[in-house]
């Protein structure tokens, strides 16, 4: 029987090591912003639902009306908002994130027009 429980372990586990080892382009919030801002700001179509590692700095932890976590990141400078939502299986990992943070995770870039950039089913 041990050799049954590990190979179902492994095989529950096989997924989540394969989105660790996924490359994802990465990519700060400042540069993110620039290019939303060339492109009227709307989320650029060709960085629409792809995937990036964003490097950024976390403003505030909170929820939004739905309960759902929501962790608020600016840039370097302080002058570019962005929110990130987690996967639930990063959640808990995601709370404990404290204003001032380096902040580094991979996300899919979601639709925004005209508000922060947001980003979603981030993985720490």
């Amino acid at each position: 029987m041990p050799t049954l429980r590990s190979t179902i372990f492994g095989l529950v586990l096989l997924p989540i090591a394969s989105l660790a080892s996924e490359t994802t382009p990465s990519v700060s919030l400042t540069q993110l912003s620039q290019l939303y801002s060339q492109a009227s700001h709307v989320t650029p179509v060709s960085y629409l639902d792809q995937r990036v590692t964003i490097r950024a700095v976390v403003a505030k932890v909170s929820q939004d009306k739905h309960g759902k976590l929501l962790v608020h990141l600016i840039d370097e400078a302080g002058h570019v908002e962005g929110r990130a939502t987690f996967e639930p299986v990063f959640a808990s990992k995601a709370k404990t994130l404290q204003q001032g943070q380096p902040f580094k995770a991979a996300c899919t870039i979601e639709f925004s027009t005209n508000e922060p950039i947001t980003l979603g089913d981030c993985q720490l």
